[in-house]
């Protein structure tokens, strides 16, 4: 068989797709192992998510009026209270939150391989488009891992939807649904749009199975929320929904930056989802295309709220990635024209092609053609063909490793509000973290119970600020009154997320030679 010929082409194509298919999972594997063992922040909210789980340990609730000591996220407690369920076997830190993403990272992966090969037909197909999902940890935020619900969700979310297919005819395969979609809005409030959207596909596939399923989501749903907002005095409600909605939302970020940025990162192989409808819409296609729309909308509602990062574009790439594999699948399954070799090798071409794009390359080609006016900040964020930058240095650990030592040297409190997770690290109380004051300035409710006071009152011997601090200090009330800038540091850098270190140690203006 000569290179000329079709059938030699199509086996070289699909060589080189698994090939980068295969070499990005490779690298990632590897960013994953050397990332897992850092022991400090590899994004700024990390050490702050844990101490939801540590509230859990310490018999605290996560959801009350806030406070110096603890302000929530405005996420629901899913991931927190796994973490907290672990720990009790594994002990709680860095590494037993990581453990939990990168299962569930995996979890989708192989969900969405064995959708796309039994709908699909193509065991090379499937794998190639769900190593899109490898390629594009960077352009997604480099969240994959990090000790944060995003992959649970998606793990729930995606279990949920193929369940539900699987299921449609069956009154437990509805149920089933719906209860896992549930548990993955109670771990992220973004598992909400998939609800309605099974329901539809229930619906028309099968009403009692539909009505099984809603009665299911009601039943289940409806009491753990109200448990969740009664046990809290409704600050669970408060936080999770209220605060939420004062976010502001931009549109046009939402729903024209995002789909075109998310189309930067697919790339070419969209066009497979198209050509497969047009040429053959079986169920198991329709069904992972209209999931891949869902996703897509998901990551606009997300992407368009105030504040959002460009780790809401998870579900917006592994969603449709499945769909990509399945209709790869379909169209190397389908003969029917002539030559029947050409329309494979196209196949394979486009993720090979879309496969090199997706760590972010058509995103700065992107930003130089689209006028400003647009807002193409996202389209300059860094692309992942280089890993290094993503994984934390030697020089951040030492610096950790001072940061934590003059932490627990410290005779008092200490506060570190941007990584509150560290004083829990040098044996210290924990403390609210900085995103908690900024959402609850921002919906209006100014300073957290207790805080003016605790600086008034020199309570904590310590306060190690981020140099994200400037221009914030006013959250911060009678900070700069009591306290002075004892030390400038160089602590240990995030590598994912907002960029941010420790930088200034801050001790009381009357404090006492023993405790400098």
């Amino acid at each position: 068989m000569t290179p000329s010929d079709p059938g030699a082409a199509v086996k070289i194509w699909r060589a080189v797709a698994l090939a980068l298919a295969g070499w990005f999972a490779a690298v990632l594997v590897y960013v994953f192992l050397r990332r897992f063992v850092y022991p400090y922040d590899l994004e700024w909210m990390e050490g702050g998510m844990l101490c939801h789980a540590l509230r859990l340990v310490e018999g605290q609730p996560i959801y009350a009026p806030p406070s110096v000591d603890f302000i929530p996220y405005l996420y629901t407690p899913g991931y927190p209270a796994l973490l907290f369920g672990l720990s009790k076997i594994f002990g709680l830190g860095y590494k037993l939150g990581r453990f939990v993403s990168l299962a569930s990272f995996f979890a989708v992966a192989i969900l969405g391989y064995v959708y796309a090969r039994r709908e699909g037909g193509s065991r090379a197909a499937a794998a190639a488009a769900i190593g899109l999902m490898f390629a594009a940890f960077v352009p997604t935020g480099t969240f994959y891992d990090l000790a944060r619900p995003d992959s649970l969700f998606m793990a729930l979310v995606t279990a949920g939807l193929l369940v539900g297919w699987w299921g449609r005819k069956s009154y437990r395969g509805g149920a089933a649904a719906a209860v896992i979609l549930v548990i993955a809005f109670f771990v992220k409030q973004t598992a909400a749009p998939f609800m309605p959207a099974l329901g539809l596909v229930l619906l028309l596939a099968s009403p009692r199975v539909a009505l099984v399923y809603g009665a299911t989501l009601a039943v289940v749903g409806l009491p753990s929320l109200w448990l969740a907002n009664h046990g809290s005095d409704g600050w669970f409600w408060t936080y999770t929904s209220v605060l939420h909605r004062k976010h502001d939302f931009f549109p046009t970020r939402a729903f024209l930056g995002t789909p075109g940025r998310l189309l930067l990162i697919l790339g070419p192989s969209v066009l497979l989802v198209p050509w497969a409808l047009a040429r053959r819409r079986t169920p198991g296609l329709v069904y992972a295309t209209f999931i891949a729309l869902a996703g897509i909308g998901a990551a606009c509602l997300s992407f368009g709220t105030q504040w959002a990062f460009i780790n809401a574009f998870m579900p917006g790439i592994m969603l449709p990635a499945i769909a990509i594999g399945v209709a790869a699948g379909r169209l190397l399954d389908d003969s029917r024209d002539t030559p029947p070799r050409l329309r494979p090798m196209v196949v394979y071409v486009l993720l090979s092609l879309s496969l090199l794009t997706a760590p972010g390359g058509l995103l700065p080609v992107a930003a130089k053609v689209i006028p400003a006016s647009w807002g193409i900040e996202a389209l300059k964020a860094p692309t992942g063909y280089d890993p290094r930058p993503f994984i934390p240095s030697e020089r951040d650990r030492l610096a950790g490793d001072a940061l934590i030592a003059r932490l627990r040297a410290t005779r008092g409190e200490v506060l570190i509000p941007f990584h509150p997770f560290y004083g829990y690290l040098a044996g210290k109380r924990s403390y609210l973290h900085r995103m908690g004051v900024m959402d609850i300035w921002r919906a209006g409710m100014g300073a957290p119970k207790g805080l003016a006071e605790a600086f008034q009152q020199h309570r904590f011997a310590l306060v190690v600020m981020d140099d994200k601090v400037e221009g914030n200090w006013f959250m911060w009330p009678g900070l700069l009154e009591s306290y002075r800038t004892a030390e400038t540091i160089a602590g240990p850098h995030v590598v994912s997320g907002a960029i941010t270190e420790p930088r200034l140690v801050l001790v009381p203006n009357m404090i006492d030679k023993e405790l400098q």
